[in-house]
């Protein structure tokens, strides 16, 4: 199997991708647990491949060692599937990104191949990012960008140990490439995936711009020049580490909704399943009866988006003598959009919310649109998605 390009975005929350323009995600738990765990983990075989996403079972070798993982949908309600949301992951690093790779791309495979003995794939050009946070750890954010590019250049070997779905798949990347994630974004506000000018990027010609990214970890702040250009400086980019909205919300549940929530995981889904209805209800399966957690919900994504919003201005105060055009992207964006334009509606009026601050179509996948545009100028691979 031959795939031309596969971009990828480690969301803290969701891992998405593009593989030559299909479009999957993964929830990003990954569990490891030991052989014996593994050969008795499912009670009966999974035999058709479009039901492999929810029932990935793995095996690689890391370190010279065999390790056997759950990934998506079969960590999730693991003991130990969520526990990532607690600290901050080195990406060049945790086994998490390249274990959940693996995962997508042998399920690609199964799902796309030809047979169980077309399993042997290679994939042109590849391409990630890394937040702002850990590329400033680093002098130069090449260096940080050159090591996780590496780590995904070459070959690499992946067991589907799913019983019906049993597959050994060799992944071999000729060109792997790192990106600065939030910045990234930018390619795809002013480029369509045919590589044509968007006429939407006119609105951002006389205006610098602050791409606001936010993630289920961080929220990353990027700074762009008039004509969405590239960032200036490294003052340009900057990182808010300590307001974890996946942190945030389990707060929420461990002090309010223990009794509907059993992981902060299940909340989260619970929110982006009714955050744009008018009631925010939970239904007893076995009663049938209905709770309205609207007000507990509102109430806290309120005050987290207070916060975020007070820290952005510390960040980059808004200039006296120009306006910054605010673009809020990411997976949280769809989440919030209420509550900031709320919140910005207060401070400073409808009409400068409407004029400055924007939510894009898409947006919570527009840093993956970016690295896809990107791809397809670098190999000239300008098809429609």
């Amino acid at each position: 199997m031959d795939i031309k390009r596969q971009n990828v975005d480690f969301g803290n929350s969701i891992f998405q991708t593009l593989v030559d323009g299909y479009y999957y995600e993964i929830p990003t738990n990954v569990v490891e647990i030991t052989k014996d765990q593994a050969e008795g983990h499912f009670p009966s075989s999974v035999n058709e491949p479009e039901l492999l996403l929810q029932n990935l079972l793995i095996s690689t070798t890391i370190e010279g060692v065999e390790k056997y993982y759950l990934v998506g949908d079969a960590a999730e309600k693991h003991v130990l599937g969520n526990i990532h949301i607690n600290k901050l992951h080195n990406k060049t690093e945790s086994d998490i990104p390249y274990v959940t790779f693996l995962a997508s791309v042998a399920y690609y495979n199964i799902l796309k191949g030809k047979d169980k003995e077309d399993n042997h794939v290679t994939i042109n050009y590849f391409s990630t990012m890394l937040p702002i946070w850990l590329l400033k750890k680093t002098n130069k954010f090449s260096e940080m960008q050159q090591k996780m590019a590496e780590r995904f250049q070459g070959e690499h070997t992946v067991t589907v140990l799913t019983p019906g779905l049993e597959k050994t798949v060799t992944v071999n990347i000729e060109t792997s490439k790192c990106r600065i994630e939030s910045e990234v974004a930018r390619w795809a506000i002013k480029k369509d995936f045919e590589l044509q000018d968007r006429e939407e990027a006119n609105a951002f010609k006389h205006f610098e711009t602050l791409i606001v990214d936010l993630g289920g970890g961080t929220v990353d702040l990027a700074l762009l020049p008039a004509g969405l250009q590239a960032p200036k400086s490294r003052n340009s980019l900057k990182c808010l580490t300590d307001i974890s909205y996946l942190k945030h919300i389990e707060k929420l549940r461990n002090e309010k909704l223990l009794e509907y929530f059993d992981d902060v995981r299940s909340l989260e889904e619970f929110i982006i399943a009714n955050i744009h209805k008018a009631k925010m209800e939970q239904r007893d399966g076995n009663s049938g009866k209905k709770v309205d957690l609207t007000e507990p919900i509102h109430a806290s994504l309120r005050e987290y988006t207070q916060i975020l919003l007070t820290k952005v201005e510390n960040l980059f105060p808004s200039p006296k003598d120009k306006v910054y055009k605010y673009i809020y992207i990411g997976g949280l964006a769809p989440i919030l959009q209420q509550f900031i334009a709320e919140q910005i509606d207060n401070m400073y009026g409808e009409e400068i919310r409407e004029e400055n601050h924007l939510f894009l179509p898409e947006t919570r996948k527009l840093n993956l649109y970016g690295l896809e545009i990107l791809s397809r100028h670098e190999t000239n691979a300008a098809v429609h998605v």
